[in-house]
């Protein structure tokens, strides 16, 4: 089934403002955890802390030692903030410093509409019927462009460099 462009379009709006807020803090996550680094910073102990969560000690020991690891839940992230009397805050944001979805979008587009004409300008040349420089750039254009206006799944289709983290 596919997805109503012009909801996509509004929810990516909406998504968008909430995005840009949090895409501004690029603060490092300090090498102890946030955990233990607001726990060290508000004078809590690990047993003042375990108490406000209910759990042994030891788990507040694991906690700290798993955090930097990326090896905790974000349930337990956030029952460790709240008995802080803080509160855990989660986001997804585009890696570029200052890019925005439609930014990534428009890139995918791009890279798409460049590996079609790619396979078709191979074609091409073997026929004579060889393009210009300029012309090909006006035509990865006018292929994101389409890509992008029609929802094209194909922007998000096989990626030959995936990021790191990306199976």
């Amino acid at each position: 089934m596919r997805t109503d462009k012009k909801k996509q379009t509004s929810q990516r709006n909406i998504v968008e403002q909430k995005v840009s807020r949090f895409s501004k803090l690029s603060e490092p996550v300090p090498p102890s955890g946030w955990v233990k680094a607001i726990r060290g910073s508000l004078g809590i102990t690990i047993r003042q802390l375990a108490d406000r969560m209910g759990v042994g000690h030891g788990s507040i020991s694991q906690l700290e030692k798993r955090e930097p690891k990326k090896k905790v839940t974000l349930e337990i992230l956030e029952r460790a903030a709240a008995a802080m009397d803080c509160k855990l805050v989660y986001a997804i944001v585009p890696r570029e410093a200052g890019a925005t979805l439609e930014d990534i979008i428009e890139r995918r587009a791009l890279e798409t509409a460049s590996k079609i004409l790619k396979a078709v300008g191979h074609t091409m040349s073997l026929e004579a019927q060889g393009t210009t420089e300029k012309e090909l750039q006006k035509e990865i254009e006018r292929i994101a462009r389409d890509l992008k206006e029609s929802g094209d799944p194909r922007i998000w289709g096989d990626i030959k460099n995936k990021p790191k983290g990306v199976k």
